[in-house]
């Protein structure tokens, strides 16, 4: 017979939460490119967090364990979106989840790494960066307004967004002590 699930201390799940949340919000923000779609996947890993918390080992690191969760709330966030739209594939997302991984880079690391990486950009593709993640614009409205296809643009924004992990990855590897 299974034994029961140990009780969920709620004090101590808030406090390990919060303690992460910088962490899990700054993976959910890198890997999904609208804001309040990014919320909507923190909230839904919060409530995962919640109701699988009594399977997390005390004494183990809570902040790797709930970023493992959150990458597959990000992978089912894609999963249930079939508009047109960027889709980083999976590897991607695994190479982005395992960089923000590492508790030594902290959030404001990333951000920086990331916004030199984009001024790197030559201003067509950061035109397109800024339309599709600043505007919001849609793959099928930036390939309207470009005089594109639709797959023409994916393949720009996969390629930029493989340069974009490559450099962000370099920059934090020439800052580590």
């Amino acid at each position: 017979m299974p034994l029961p699930p140990r009780p969920i201390d709620g004090e101590a799940f808030t406090r390990l939460l919060l303690q992460n949340h910088r962490r899990i919000s700054g993976l959910i923000g890198s890997l999904v490119p609208r804001g309040p779609d990014a919320d909507d996947v923190m909230q839904e890993t919060s409530a995962v967090l919640w109701r699988k918390f009594g399977d997390f080992q005390p004494g183990t690191d809570f902040g790797a364990w709930a970023l493992r969760i959150a990458r597959f709330q990000v992978l089912s966030y894609y999963d249930r979106r079939k508009r047109a739209q960027a889709r980083l594939s999976d590897e991607t997302i695994e190479a982005i989840a395992d960089t923000l991984a590492e508790p030594r880079w902290a959030a404001s690391d990333r951000a920086e790494a990331l916004h030199a990486c984009v001024g790197q950009l030559k201003e067509r593709e950061f035109d397109l960066v800024r339309r599709r993640y600043h505007a919001g614009e849609s793959i099928a409205e930036i390939a309207a307004g470009l005089g594109r296809t639709v797959d023409a643009i994916y393949k720009a924004l996969s390629r930029l967004h493989v340069r974009l992990l490559a450099c962000i990855n370099s920059k934090l590897q020439s800052a580590r002590p």
